[in-house]
């Protein structure tokens, strides 16, 4: 393959570094899927521990991946390719959030509001660790291991604690 043929597939950088995102959204979306599978939820509260954790290891799996796909100065952001991709990986959770409310978990919040605050804390966990920053303070190796506690900690917080006005 010649110099000029990445060139000629994808436009430019822009081209490549989106088409490399539009794959990571979709890898994305599979890491949830099947951690969601292989963790059987039994409540929506379940599943949304189940997608932060599935987050967590595709990041921390996929790190360049992971970074390039939040490069929003570095990608063409119209390409109907990773809109499709990063809205299938949105609506995930989405739909989850969705699933506690009409199970009653949510109480009086707003949905938007919960889903981006599930989202900002495994983000900011998942880069956390891909940074190294963590590894003096988590009090383990195991990535795996801390974004299940956190998942579950939000669960619990959010959507699970007994006796807060708001309950369902």
């Amino acid at each position: 393959m010649s110099h000029a043929a990445p060139a000629h597939h994808f436009g430019n950088k822009s081209g490549l570094l989106t088409a490399y995102a539009t794959q990571g959204y979709r890898g994305l979306a599979e890491s949830v899927l099947a951690e969601i599978a292989a963790g059987a939820p039994v409540d929506a509260p379940g599943t949304l521990a189940a997608i932060g954790r599935g987050y967590v290891r595709f990041a921390v799996a996929q790190p360049a991946q992971f970074d390039v796909m939040f490069r929003v100065d570095a990608l063409d952001e119209s390409a109907a390719e990773l809109v499709a991709a990063a809205e299938a990986a949105f609506t995930l959770l989405g739909a989850t959030i969705e699933r506690c409310g009409q199970e009653g978990w949510l109480g009086n919040r707003d949905p938007m509001l919960v889903a981006i605050a599930a989202w900002a804390i495994v983000h900011g966990l998942a880069s956390l660790w891909i940074s190294g920053r963590l590894a003096d303070r988590a009090g383990t190796t195991d990535a795996e291991q801390l974004a299940a506690a956190v998942s579950e900690l939000f669960v619990d917080g959010v959507l699970r604690h007994p006796g807060r006005p708001d309950d369902p």
